[in-house]
């Protein structure tokens, strides 16, 4: 029998897109209500972070371009009833003419109510060990740390995830902080109490966004119980008192280090990074703010409950054979090759 309990997760959804040529969000939002009849309703509203009964329409300036760059929000969602709104709003911008670029996202909210501290340190930890798989599944400009808005979150430290005795210890070792632009943002819990999965690329296509949807309700639903995802610190191998020991020292710090701060603490006049972490025996990610890129040692994998692999990941998240066989026809569509993990 199926396992449907992930249906009874709440979720909503964000769609950054661009308005045809000529046309306004007032046109648009008449399209929408037109589709979704005794669904629900669209109305156009300015830019806020408010939770509505309704879809909303709002200019989004992260897409530059405040004519046409827009994002449909959903109200609170759920079960087969709200999958049916996301593929029915898909369906209608499209026809509509909106249209997406590299520069729009697909948001997915879901809701964990009050879930215990446990949930969130397994739904890091699933996501950190099995990135590599999701990026398969994603474009070139949402893979690793290349977006800065869906930033990696391979630099989570599994030894203080595991220790952290609040939400906020998690955030500190997964993101180093509270900060939404990660593949997965726990600080919407404080906000709205859900995780959001920030990673997708922006798409109207109906059946793209209906099984993220699926796929992260999943990612959901296996973190509320006991995950068998292990992780070991990585591990400087240099030796004790060099400088690329020290190097490497920095490395593995929670917040991690800038060029800046090795060139200050070294007297270095530049760094390469990869290199010295090479010496000590470490492979890198880096996560940029603004101007400044913060550099994290990569921590090495153990063996999970299942391979690092999409047979694995949809093993962990009890897909359904239809549910696997869409994510692996998206990683031979993509073109992807990925080294998996040991």
């Amino acid at each position: 029998m199926t396992n449907t309990n992930h249906l009874t997760n709440t979720f909503g959804v964000e769609l950054e897109c661009y308005l045809p040529e000529g046309a306004n969000q007032q046109a648009a939002c008449d399209a929408v209500n037109q589709r979704l009849g005794a669904m629900g309703r669209c109305a156009v509203e300015s830019y806020n972070h408010q939770v509505r009964h309704h879809w909303k329409i709002v200019s989004d300036g992260s897409l530059g371009d405040y004519a046409r760059g827009v994002e449909f929000v959903s109200p609170v969602l759920v079960g087969e009833a709200g999958l049916r709104q996301v593929e029915t709003i898909c369906k209608a911008l499209t026809d509509f003419g909106c249209t997406v670029s590299k520069r729009c996202g697909y948001h997915v909210h879901v809701g964990v109510g009050s879930a215990p501290l446990d949930f969130f340190k397994n739904i890091v930890k699933l996501y950190s060990v099995y990135e590599p798989v999701i990026d398969s599944l994603m474009p070139r400009s949402r893979r690793a740390s290349t977006n800065m808005y869906c930033r990696s979150m391979t630099a989570a430290n599994p030894t203080r995830v595991d220790a952290a005795r609040d939400l906020g210890q998690v955030m500190q070792a997964a993101t180093g902080g509270e900060n939404r632009f990660y593949k997965l943002n726990l600080s919407a819990f404080r906000r709205h109490r859900t995780v959001e999965f920030r990673q997708h690329s922006g798409t109207l296509d109906a059946v793209k966004a209906v099984n993220w949807v699926v796929t992260c309700l999943r990612m959901v639903q296996a973190a509320k119980s006991p995950l068998n995802i292990g992780a070991a610190p990585a591990r400087n191998q240099a030796r004790p008192g060099s400088k690329a020991h020290r190097i490497g020292e920095m490395l593995l710090r929670s917040e991690g280090v800038t060029g800046r701060e090795i060139c200050a603490e070294m007297h270095w006049p530049s760094v390469s990074i990869p290199a010295q972490a090479r010496a000590a025996g470490l492979q890198v990610t880096s996560q940029r703010t603004g101007r400044e890129v913060r550099y994290f040692a990569v921590v090495a994998q153990t063996a999970a409950a299942a391979p690092i692999t999409i047979d694995g990941f949809a093993q962990v998240l009890g897909s359904t054979d239809e549910e696997k066989a869409y994510l692996t026809q998206r990683v031979a569509d993509l073109g992807v090759s990925v080294q998996w993990a040991a």
